[in-house]
């Protein structure tokens, strides 16, 4: 509950802050939001039915489906051992290029602590090993809130 309240006093007039400087209309334009893009070309998809998809946009999108479901049997067929995720091909074509970046670099890292093993690693480097998942995520928020910081302090020096 104390998270809820926190959260909501901080949020909202770092909203107000960084995103709604130039107006509603501006905030598009300067922040891409691409899970939003995403969404909105679904939402006029199914608004407009899928005659209105050029026939290129339709071709991708079974080529992409029967992709994704090869890969999916792959993946089951071989109890996890296949390399290629689906839902990160899926994601690779929604986030930009530097977030795909970013989360390859953190997988290479830990793919070679993978590969030494944990008899091999020192203390600190086995407690990273055993602890991907949270560093991952502090990592993933804490660019979040730089970025959020970058924003203010971009407002404050105009």
């Amino acid at each position: 509950m104390l998270g809820i309240i926190a959260g909501a006093l901080v949020s909202v007039p770092v909203f107000y802050t960084v995103f709604l400087r130039s107006g509603v209309e501006g905030m598009f334009e300067r922040y891409a939001m691409p899970a939003a893009t995403v969404w909105k070309a679904v939402a006029e998809l199914l608004t407009q039915g899928l005659h209105s998809l050029p026939s290129s946009a339709r071709w991708a999108a079974l080529i992409g489906t029967i992709l994704g479901i090869v890969l999916e049997i792959v993946r089951i067929r071989s109890k996890g051992r296949f390399w290629i995720s689906g839902i990160g091909v899926g994601l690779g074509m929604i986030i930009p290029f530097y977030t795909c970046f970013t989360l390859f670099m953190g997988a290479a890292f830990f793919y070679w602590l993978a590969k030494k093993g944990p008899v091999q690693l020192g203390f600190r480097l086995r407690v990273l090993f055993e602890n991907v998942e949270p560093i991952c995520g502090g990592v993933i928020a804490g660019g979040a809130l730089m970025g959020i910081l970058v924003a203010i302090i971009e407002r404050i020096l105009e």
